[in-house]
């Protein structure tokens, strides 16, 4: 039996990688406003960054998908702490080593190593999170860090511009810095929990495969564009002064919150009910629907602002869902979910952004509202994973497989 307090060491290096995460994704699209009037970045310029970070991460992703399953994950996850350390310091000193003419051209190479090694320890560490025991809280306990991080960070670089002006912006990425190169500290002595034995996957189990790949597309994308869209749906509130900003901190509190609630039910019932994830995205429907419709704009926003509480439990859900119902098919698996993600994160947004654009937000926010209920639906349709005896030593399991699968 697995005992939390062996993995004492492994559950932090998961929380540190969580932080780095939240930083490494969110650090650039925050410091837009600075970058843009000390350097006048055009929105295209702007935009770019984003597709580079996005495509830094996905081509880690994919490539994990071959290599996470051969090689050590300690040392993925070191070397990938390194060059996440290497990318804050690099983007740090852009201002430094570039002369003005060449600072864009510079903070998009920092972009792409920081993400790209960002998103490969993402994926080892969410591994690790995965087979770590229930009380130790896993990928939910994952989310949540990530979340209250990335408020953290909201918060960290409003004070910082406001006390030492914009101009000093790189300087805030120093200490940032510091969160992946204390990651080995913590890696170099974990116990990790062991790997589980591959097996080829079966044609029972594909089904409950392709409904993971699509709740965690549709569940991501839900909680990415929120997260993107609420602060120019916040700064449009009469009366709101703090603006888009502190929409976003409060989405970010509400994310974490609703994880930390579904890691308090996983410990208390030693595991999470397979229907809270899906009821999840249904509640995450109704947040998403109250924000088109609510005529009242603090009413709107405040059903934007829960709307995070439910949909942040979407993607984690799917995930530990799908490692559950698919014991032996290896590190492979998490790491194709993860490349899922990262295609709602770029296409939900995307579409919610032109629906806006065209017919205002309300309205894209009722369209919007697609993604969480098929998450859902597709969350409920994984239930037959259940159903799917994982074929463990021992020739029972294997006995019923094979009679369902004749049946089939």
């Amino acid at each position: 039996m697995k005992h939390a307090g062996n993995f004492v060491r492994a559950a932090r290096a998961c929380r540190a990688g969580a932080v780095n995460q939240a930083v490494v994704a969110n650090v650039g699209a925050l410091l837009f406003v600075p970058l843009t009037r000390l350097y006048g970045f055009t929105y295209l310029q702007l935009g770019l960054l984003t597709a580079v970070c996005f495509c830094s991460q996905l081509l880690a992703d994919t490539a994990l998908i071959f290599l996470i399953d051969r090689l050590s994950r300690r040392a993925l996850a070191v070397a990938a702490s390194a060059a996440s350390c290497i990318g804050l310091l690099f983007f740090g000193c852009v201002p430094y080593v570039f002369p003005e003419g060449g600072v864009y051209g510079g903070i998009l190479g920092a972009v792409a190593v920081f993400a790209c090694a960002g998103g490969m320890l993402e994926v080892v560490l969410s591994n690790i999170a995965d087979g770590l025991p229930p009380s130790a809280g896993g990928m939910y306990l994952q989310r949540t860090v990530y979340a209250w991080a990335q408020a953290g960070l909201a918060a960290y670089l409003l004070v910082f511009l406001q006390l030492f002006g914009a101009q000093y912006w790189n300087v805030a990425l120093f200490p940032l810095a510091a969160i992946p190169a204390l990651l080995p500290a913590f890696l170099v002595r974990a116990r990790l929990p062991a790997r589980e034995k591959t097996a080829p996957v079966r044609s029972a189990f594909r089904s409950v495969y392709l409904f993971a790949v699509l709740a965690v597309l549709f569940g991501y994308g839900a909680e990415t564009a929120m997260n993107q869209w609420i602060s120019s749906f916040a700064s449009e509130v009469p009366g709101f002064d703090a603006g888009g900003m502190l929409g976003c901190v409060l989405f970010c509190l509400c994310l974490g919150a609703g994880g930390a609630a579904f890691v308090a039910l996983q410990r208390s019932r030693g595991g999470m009910p397979s229907l809270a994830p899906a009821l999840a995205g249904l509640a995450g429907t109704a947040a998403y629907l109250g924000a088109a419709f609510f005529a009242s704009p603090a009413l709107a926003l405040a059903s934007a602002v829960l709307c995070g509480f439910f949909v942040g439990v979407l993607s984690p859900g799917a995930m530990s869902s799908a490692s559950r119902a698919l014991p032996h098919t290896g590190g492979w698996m998490l790491a194709s979910l993860a490349l899922a993600q990262d295609v709602g994160a770029a296409a939900l947004p995307a579409l919610m952004g032109a629906a806006s654009d065209t017919a205002g937000m309300r309205t894209g926010f009722f369209l919007s509202a697609a993604a969480p209920f098929l998450a859902a639906a597709f969350l409920f349709g994984m239930r037959r994973g259940k159903d799917v005896l994982p074929l463990r030593k021992g020739g029972c399991a294997r006995r019923i497989f094979r009679a369902r699968s004749k049946k089939m």
